[in-house]
């Protein structure tokens, strides 16, 4: 096979595993049912490897306590400021050197899932933020989402 042959494979191989990858993420989130769960759902190491490659920031706290964190007085962003809200969430959780925009966009985004998945099912939602499978879901409902205090 020619090199430039070679080289356009490895190039649609690799948009076809980024598509396969974003199907597979969006399957999880589709909350509804067809009836083939099983071919809907990535594998639990799937998930796994997935969780561990997209959570930004300290989600597994284990980590995140050996690392320096910015004091709450120090954390600002790049415009405006932080509501009272927002500095109790980012307290004791951004490390140093890390945007604290890119840590509250973090919880945004558990409450945004929550949202999403309380909208459809609120057993389901509660199975989400138990098991993990919705990053910073507690830490965000005590602070930025109390709303959802009864999933917990």
């Amino acid at each position: 096979m020619p090199a430039r042959t070679a080289g356009r494979s490895r190039v649609a191989l690799a948009a076809a595993a980024a598509a396969a990858a974003a199907v597979l993420a969006l399957a999880g989130c589709s909350g509804g049912d067809d009836g083939d769960d099983a071919a809907a759902k990535p594998s639990a190491s799937q998930q796994e490897d997935d969780r561990a490659t997209k959570d930004p920031g300290p989600a597994d706290e284990e980590k995140a306590d050996d690392t320096e964190k910015v004091p709450e007085e120090e954390l600002e962003p790049a415009e405006g400021e932080f509501s009272e809200k927002e500095k109790t969430y980012l307290k004791d959780r951004v490390p140093e050197g890390v945007d604290p925009a890119a840590i509250l966009e973090a919880g945004e985004e558990a409450c945004a899932k929550i949202e999403s998945a309380a909208a459809t099912d609120e057993k389901l939602a509660q199975e989400a933020i138990r098991s993990g499978d919705i990053a910073n879901a507690e830490d965000a409902i005590h602070t930025l989402c109390p709303q959802y205090e009864d999933l917990l």
